[in-house]
């Protein structure tokens, strides 16, 4: 399997329809004419929120069945509660592991597994060149 070069696909970036988008948020993989876009779903300043409505998505229908079967039960307002908790606990679970879960899909995508990583070391480096700098120059003379 070839790796995609992640400077090459960010050019030819192409959203999933809905559906698609949906399959790829149950963990299924997208055409490789997405690959663009998943890379930029795991690496951008929003993915921690992206992470958390799909997160919100796998979760919403079994919680929605739970609450119904057991509140037609009797239980009422406590269903909705442990619901709620519960879902919160799926979100924060997903959150813990939100790079582990973006390597993963990005090498279901044809990238190297280290892409993630270095994505986001890249993205830092850009938007704290200038304070890397003066961190340099403040403690390399200190040391010369």
């Amino acid at each position: 399997m070839s790796s995609l070069s992640p400077r090459r696909i960010l050019k030819v970036m192409v959203r999933p329809t809905a559906l698609q988008w949906l399959r790829y948020t149950y963990g299924g993989k997208l055409r490789p004419i997405n690959s663009g876009w998943v890379l930029r779903d795991v690496t951008c300043r929003t993915r921690w929120l992206r992470q958390t409505v799909r997160a919100l998505v796998q979760v919403a229908p079994p919680a929605a069945v739970v609450s119904i079967v057991l509140s037609r039960m009797g239980f009422g307002l406590v269903v909705f509660g442990g619901v709620a908790c519960g879902v919160l606990l799926a979100v924060l679970y997903s959150l813990a592991y939100i790079d582990q879960s973006a390597q993963r899909r990005l090498v279901k995508h044809g990238y190297e597994p280290e892409t993630v990583k270095v994505m986001l070391h890249e993205r830092y480096e850009r938007e704290h060149a200038d304070q890397i700098a003066r961190y340099m120059q403040t403690y390399r003379q200190a040391t010369e």
